[in-house]
């Protein structure tokens, strides 16, 4: 596999995966493990029960890649999410608002497939843009007199 293997999988994937679920098994390696989900098992299905779930809630979701860094087997992909709020999400009712989130994820390439995904997402951004309030009924911690 060249150097720019890793990378250039990475890439096809956030550009097609999301318009086409049968291609899961051409990118997702048999072991694939979700660190976000560990609990969830290895595999393809893991993959695609995640992406069903995403695709019931923001069914029209898209992905642009703004940036992709790679090094060895693991490629970091800057990317903006967007999609129309339909489905239910974290026990939020559908609220009809199109959303834009921005994603960092690193993927782990072994034998032409992914096989390990860690991704962070600005949730905080896109509730506010679903008119919800992230800290409504939490506590404040308050702050410190300096004194």
């Amino acid at each position: 596999m060249s150097a720019t293997a890793p990378k250039e999988l990475v890439r096809r994937f956030y550009s097609e995966m999301f318009r086409n679920l049968s291609l899961a098994e051409e990118f997702i390696g048999a072991n694939y493990v979700d660190h976000n989900n560990e609990q969830g098992g290895r595999g393809v299905e893991v993959f695609r029960l995640h992406l069903e779930a995403l695709r019931r809630t923001f069914p029209d979701f898209s992905v642009s890649i703004e940036d992709t860094i790679a090094e060895g087997d693991k490629v970091v992909t800057r990317i903006t999410g967007r999609g129309t709020h339909t489905g239910l999400w974290m026990q939020i009712e559908p609220t009809g608002s199109v959303v834009e989130v921005k994603g960092i994820n690193i993927d782990r390439v072994a034998d032409g497939r992914i096989v390990e995904h860690w991704g962070e997402a600005d949730t905080v951004a896109m509730l506010l843009q679903m008119g919800v309030d992230p800290f409504a009924g939490r506590k404040s911690r308050g702050t410190r007199s300096p004194n």
